[in-house]
């Protein structure tokens, strides 16, 4: 069996680079090391889901410095010794566009057509603003490739407009946006 495995390294030697393959390595490291992992005969798997939550929770502790969670616009804070309360729904600053980031919602009406939202949240603060929403009616299960360059025109003018309405949360924008309709 050896000779039939050292044959076969060499007709068809391994090309996957070194970092795939200590990655491969590393994976079956940690699924050996798991006490209640067992295969069956036709190559299915289990595990006791107490000791996968245990790893998760303890590989999360272990790399919580990578996370940054934005503070909470409802908290307060102090600064030089005067307390500030953030306490308004919705509140019209201007952001950097280095500060957002893009997240899309789809909201499905009772009408059976569909709305996109393309909304941003601002990395400080975590709050959002709708830039731009599509109506979609009708079966079309994939856009057509101008929907995407115009709402990317719609999202560059929004950030530009110094007079966004930031919400606490994606859901309150996207009301605020149908209700200014």
């Amino acid at each position: 069996m050896t000779n039939l495995q050292r044959l076969a390294a060499w007709l068809f030697p391994e090309r996957r680079p070194e970092r795939e393959k200590a990655r491969e390595r590393e994976f079956i490291r940690a699924a050996n090391s798991l006490k209640t992992l067992s295969v069956t005969d036709r190559g299915g798997m289990s595990i006791d889901p107490e000791e996968l939550r245990d790893q998760i929770v303890a590989s999360r502790e272990q790399l919580k410095h990578f996370v940054h969670k934005p503070r909470s616009a409802s908290t307060s804070f102090n600064a030089e010794g005067v307390q500030v309360e953030q306490t308004y729904p919705a509140v019209e600053a201007p952001v950097s566009a280095m500060d957002c980031i893009e997240v899309v919602a789809w909201r499905r009406l009772q009408s059976g057509t569909t709305v996109r939202y393309v909304c941003l949240q601002c990395t400080s603060t975590g709050r959002f603003a709708v830039a731009a929403a599509g109506l979609f009616s009708g079966g079309t299960e994939s856009l057509p490739p101008w929907v995407d360059v115009n709402i990317n025109r719609q999202v560059a003018r929004a950030l530009k407009n110094p007079e966004l309405h930031w919400f606490t949360t994606a859901s309150e924008a996207m009301g605020a946006w149908d209700a200014e309709l």
